[in-house]
């Protein structure tokens, strides 16, 4: 069964107080390389988005804002951009239908915004969907975080919530699952 590790939005525009030790979990995740296929998402800002008309939220419109963190930068082989929370496009559907992958491992900023809703529009999709909140952040800070995993524990179903490191012994133990099913 093939796999897919979505790093959603580790970018410097994302990067607070409270998002920034994710950026070391993730490079040590990475730095394991037991994700064959990673794909990173970039959001980029437009003056007509939502966030901007109804939120009255001016960020992420510069490339400096924009570019992926440099700690984890040099594993950003594929990426693709979106200017919706969502990473769940026509684009990357058929990115994993190309390479029939069929499960996601989904980590990122911020938790109860772009992750939730990649994550559950993923699992909509028929695909297999982990939220590794480990690896995960809010800009709202912990309780927005910890919301968020509530949220998706009902969502897409508490045992699709990983909140331990991931070593590859624990990444087979939940793809052995997957086979059972």
């Amino acid at each position: 069964m093939n796999f897919c590790l979505f790093i959603i939005d580790v970018q410097n525009g994302f990067i607070s107080q409270n998002t920034s030790y994710v950026i070391q979990n993730i490079n040590s995740l990475l730095k394991q390389h037991i994700f064959e296929c990673v794909v990173f998402t970039r959001f980029i800002n437009t003056l007509d988005s939502p966030y901007v008309k109804y939120l009255n939220w001016h960020q992420l419109f510069s490339e400096k804002e924009q570019k992926i963190v440099d700690n984890i930068n040099p594993f950003a082989k594929v990426v693709f951009d979106k200017t919706v929370y969502t990473a769940c496009n026509e684009e990357t559907l058929t990115f994993l239908k190309k390479r029939n992958i069929q499960t996601v491992f989904i980590c990122g900023i911020d938790t109860e915004g772009c992750v939730l809703k990649t994550a559950i529009d993923f699992f909509e999709n028929n695909i297999i969907t982990y939220v590794l909140t480990y690896y995960s952040a809010s800009n709202g800070g912990d309780r927005y975080h910890q919301a968020a995993i509530l949220v998706l524990s009902q969502l897409i179903g508490i045992n699709n919530i990983i909140t331990e490191p991931i070593d590859k012994d624990k990444l087979n133990k939940y793809l052995e699952k997957i086979q059972e099913i």
